[in-house]
């Protein structure tokens, strides 16, 4: 097995390429837990009858069905592993992914959104669930505090979100598996995106404002494409 590290607009990842070989869910969920440390998730690379597969483990070393910024690494290690060119589609347990290399960034095509209006804020299905909570100054919010209780208590990503311009907002993260607020989160930056998109009648474009950095969340009718920086680290 070789291990390899990313670092996808502030989300760090350890690659674990199993194109190979295989592992048992729980020699997988071992070998996160030792080896992962301070990074956000650990990203296994399969290769099946059908092409790629991504399986991802969170920090706590328990599978999420879905990584926005670790797919976005999984298509750059492919890519600089030279095993694809700048396009592939590769398989994940939320089903399809389309991810592309360009110059602006590595972009993937997200999964279908599910939402829901709960009390306060949006219960957004990315892959994985996300309650999204807007407000106005996010810097001030105890997102370690705060975002904890709302994990708990919904049992999802937390989102804290402030519209900072146009087609423009910052997200702050709680993430479930992490337990702890981390620099970038895909998933949640595209769940805020479209909430406020939808709620401000927005173009097809929302930059959105990270710890980590930048991302793009562009909307082409029904599909969705998140895009940002990666970097083997």
């Amino acid at each position: 097995m070789n291990f390899f590290r990313y670092n996808a607009t502030g989300n760090t990842f350890i690659i674990c390429d199993l194109s190979t070989s295989t592992l048992s869910d729980e020699e997988k969920s071992k070998i996160v837990t030792e080896r992962v440390e301070d990074r956000d998730g650990m990203i296994f690379v399969e290769k099946k009858k059908d092409g790629f597969f991504m399986d991802y483990f969170n920090r706590d070393g328990k599978r999420a069905a879905f990584c926005g910024n670790g797919s976005r690494s999984f298509v750059k290690y492919l890519h600089d592993s030279k095993q694809i060119g700048e396009k592939v589609v590769f398989n994940s347990f939320s089903g399809y992914i389309e991810g592309r290399v360009t110059p602006e960034g590595v972009m993937v095509k997200m999964p279908p959104l599910k939402v829901e209006k709960i009390s306060g804020g949006y219960y957004v299905t990315v892959g994985v669930p996300h309650y999204v909570i807007f407000s106005k100054e996010i810097e001030n919010i105890d997102v370690e505090n705060e975002g904890r209780r709302l994990r708990n208590e919904l049992n999802s990503n937390i989102d804290f979100v402030e519209v900072i311009g146009d087609s423009k907002i910052k997200v702050r993260t709680y993430e479930r598996g992490v337990e702890a607020e981390t620099k970038a989160c895909g998933t949640g930056s595209t769940a805020s995106a479209y909430i406020a998109r939808m709620i401000n009648n927005w173009g097809n474009a929302v930059i959105v404002l990270v710890k980590g950095g930048i991302l793009n969340v562009i909307f082409d009718g029904n599909d969705i494409y998140l895009r940002g920086g990666v970097e083997n680290v």
